[in-house]
C-alpha cells in the first residue's frame, strides 16, 4: 500500500490534499480538503483566479482522500483543454 501524497498534478492541473484551509491554496488549483480533520469526510474545492473558493462536490462528500482525488482527476479530464495547452 502506497502513502497518499499531499500534492498531485493531473493533466497540468495542481491538486492538493489538505487538512487546512482551502484559502491557502494557489489560484487555479484544486483541493481535496478534510472536513472535521477527515472524520466527517473530504470535500472537493477549486480556487479561482481571484482566490475565490468553490465547493465542487456540493452536498456530496467522500469517505477517503483517495476517493476525492479520483473524483478530481475525473473532473479535470472533463475540462476543455486550455488555450496554453492547445498552443504548446
Amino acid at each position: 500500500m502506497s502513502l497518499l501524497k499531499r500534492y498531485h498534478c493531473h493533466l497540468g492541473k495542481d491538486i492538493f490534499i489538505t487538512a487546512g484551509s482551502a484559502r491557502a491554496l494557489a489560484p487555479g488549483s484544486f483541493g481535496v480538503c478534510a472536513i472535521g480533520g477527515g472524520a466527517e469526510g473530504w470535500s472537493i474545492v477549486h480556487v479561482g483566479p481571484d482566490g475565490d473558493v468553490a465547493d465542487l462536490g456540493g452536498e456530496y462528500y467522500f469517505a477517503t482522500p483517495e476517493e476525492g482525488l479520483a473524483f478530481v482527476k475525473e473532473l479535470i479530464e472533463l475540462l476543455p483543454p486550455s488555450a496554453e495547452a492547445a498552443a504548446g
